[in-house]
């Protein structure tokens, strides 16, 4: 999943004091990465974000109030795709499109059985409970957007929404008799003519920062990896099996699938160390062993025979040279 949707939580949680090398910690980035939407979370880490931003403000309706505020326009990827849609099943199928795009850790499928709509948000297998947080967000969301566009119209009491738990629903959103308690993902019932509804208007904020969501078909498998390797290239232990859990994938079929790409993960790995080490020994006074340590080699002399062989120099002699 894209980092860009962890964008409001991390808004929010800059503006209560958190700072951004706390919360990059959290799921494992650099700073600079954190508005990154081309950047790329194992969904599990995602909702062990949004777990502990629960946890840590001591507000479990935090996720749902966070939902409500993107149904109002306070996320800039979704705004775009909101104002493209003309009525709320225009949306609810862009969304869906949108999502499956997302490595698919959660799929969404509209059915109309006559008087009802059932909007439906499936997990994937693997997903942690704390996946239940993310549910809370897609019901605040989605109910938040439905109560706009029906407008006078709206009935809380004609909308069903069943998730794992309850708790974490606000009441004023829906009542206790229409929050139900069911497993992983989402089941959202409302009378099926809401469909027909025009999409509310959202009003554009001038301070949005410009997101947007990277789909799985623009971010290709050596990206993946890529991104992957960047973000913990410090890690010694970081190896084939890790990183293809990262990315949904066996060792095996990462390793074939690279092939097929004429890479490895120790051709990306050695890219993404060359490049740094290049830029580090000329650009920063830190010692051989420290970047040789933050790239994760075990010992300096390895990164010295590995950077002699990359410029034909030492460190230390790469770095008079400049």
């Amino acid at each position: 999943m894209s980092v860009a949707f962890l964008h409001p939580f991390i808004e929010d949680m800059l503006r209560r004091g958190t700072t951004k090398s706390q919360l990059a910690a959290r799921i494992d980035l650099d700073e600079t990465s954190l508005f990154d939407p081309a950047v790329l979370l194992p969904a599990n880490s995602v909702y062990g974000f949004l777990a502990w931003i629960s946890v840590d403000t001591e507000d479990p309706l935090l996720c749902a109030r966070t939902g409500q505020l993107m149904a109002k326009g306070i996320w800039a990827p979704l705004v775009s795709l909101m104002g493209s849609a003309k009525t709320i099943g225009d949306f609810l199928q862009k969304f869906g499109l949108m999502s499956s795009e997302q490595g698919r850790a959660a799929t969404y499928k509209l059915v109309v059985e006559g008087p009802v709509a059932i909007w439906r948000l499936a997990r994937s297998k693997g997903a942690s409970e704390d996946a239940a947080y993310a549910d809370a967000v897609a019901v605040g969301y989605f109910t938040e957007l439905l109560r706009s566009a029906a407008n006078e119209e709206w009935d809380r009491a004609k909308v069903i929404a069943v998730l794992p738990d309850i708790t974490l629903v606000p009441r004023d959103l829906l009542p206790s008799t229409s929050v139900l308690s069911g497993q992983s993902g989402l089941i959202l019932r409302f009378p099926s003519t809401f469909l027909g509804l025009e999409m509310p208007a959202i009003p554009l904020a001038n301070d949005l920062p410009k997101l947007s969501v990277t789909s799985a078909q623009e971010a290709t498998l050596v990206d993946r990896v890529r991104a992957l390797i960047e973000r913990r290239i410090s890690d010694p232990t970081l190896g084939v099996e890790s990183i293809a859990k990262s990315v949904g994938l066996t060792g095996w079929k990462l390793q074939s699938l690279l092939r097929e790409e004429g890479m490895s993960v120790t051709d990306i790995r050695e890219s993404v160390r060359r490049r740094r080490a290049v830029e580090q020994v000329a650009e920063s006074g830190e010692s051989v062993g420290r970047i040789a340590s933050s790239l994760g080699y075990t010992n300096s002399s390895n990164f010295t025979r590995a950077f002699r062989g990359w410029t034909g120099k030492s460190p230390r002699d790469y770095r008079k040279a400049r």
